[in-house]
C-alpha cells in the first residue's frame, strides 16, 4: 500500500515530533500559582490561581487580591523601590530594594527545596521539603485549615499573618 505522504513530509513531522518531546522533557516545570526556592517576582508580576492574584507591586507592597479586592497585603506600599520578592532558598520570603529587605515571613531554616504556593482556597502558603506548612497568610476560605509546623528558632506564620491581614476592602459608590 502506497503512502499519501512524501519522505520529505514524514522527515519533518517526525523531526517536529522529536523536537517536541525534548522540549517537554528539558524544560523544568513551572506553574503560575507558584515560586519555588531561588525564584523572584518583579515589580508587576503575580501569581494567579482562578480570580486570585497574589502581586508584587510597583510601590513595593505585596498583596493578595480576590477579584481585584485586596484581602491581604505586607503594608510595604512607599517604603521603598525597585522592590524584588525571593523565595528564598533557606525558606524565607522577603521583600527586598536593593540589598536591603524590607519586609520578611521571617521563616528562615536550613537551605532546602521550599516553595510558596497560591492554592485553590486563596492561602498562600510556604511548604518545607517534607510538603508542611511553615507559613501561610491564613485567607483560605471553605473548610480548607493549614497547619503550621513552628520550627526550633520560632518562626511560624502566627505574627507575620496576625501582622499582615487586611480587612477585605469594599469600594462605596
Amino acid at each position: 500500500m502506497a503512502s499519501s505522504l512524501s519522505s520529505p513530509t514524514i522527515l519533518l513531522l517526525l523531526l517536529l515530533s522529536v523536537a517536541t518531546l525534548f522540549s517537554l522533557l528539558t524544560t523544568p516545570a513551572s506553574a503560575d500559582d507558584r515560586l519555588n526556592a531561588g525564584q523572584s517576582l518583579e515589580p508587576g508580576q503575580s501569581l494567579a490561581q482562578g480570580t486570585y492574584l497574589f502581586t508584587m507591586q510597583q510601590d513595593c507592597n505585596l498583596v493578595l487580591y480576590d477579584n481585584n479586592i485586596a484581602v491581604w497585603a505586607t503594608g510595604t506600599n512607599g517604603r521603598a523601590s525597585n522592590c524584588v520578592l525571593k523565595m528564598q532558598t533557606d525558606g524565607n520570603l522577603v521583600i527586598y530594594s536593593g540589598s536591603k529587605a524590607i519586609w520578611a515571613s521571617n521563616t528562615n531554616r536550613q537551605s532546602g527545596n521550599y516553595y510558596l504556593i497560591l492554592q485553590r482556597d486563596r492561602n498562600v502558603v510556604i511548604y518545607d521539603d517534607s510538603n508542611n506548612a511553615i507559613w501561610a497568610t491564613g485567607t483560605n476560605i471553605g473548610d480548607a485549615a493549614v497547619v503550621i509546623i513552628p520550627h526550633s528558632n520560632g518562626t511560624a506564620s502566627a505574627s507575620g499573618e496576625a501582622q499582615n491581614k487586611v480587612k477585605e476592602l469594599f469600594l462605596e459608590e
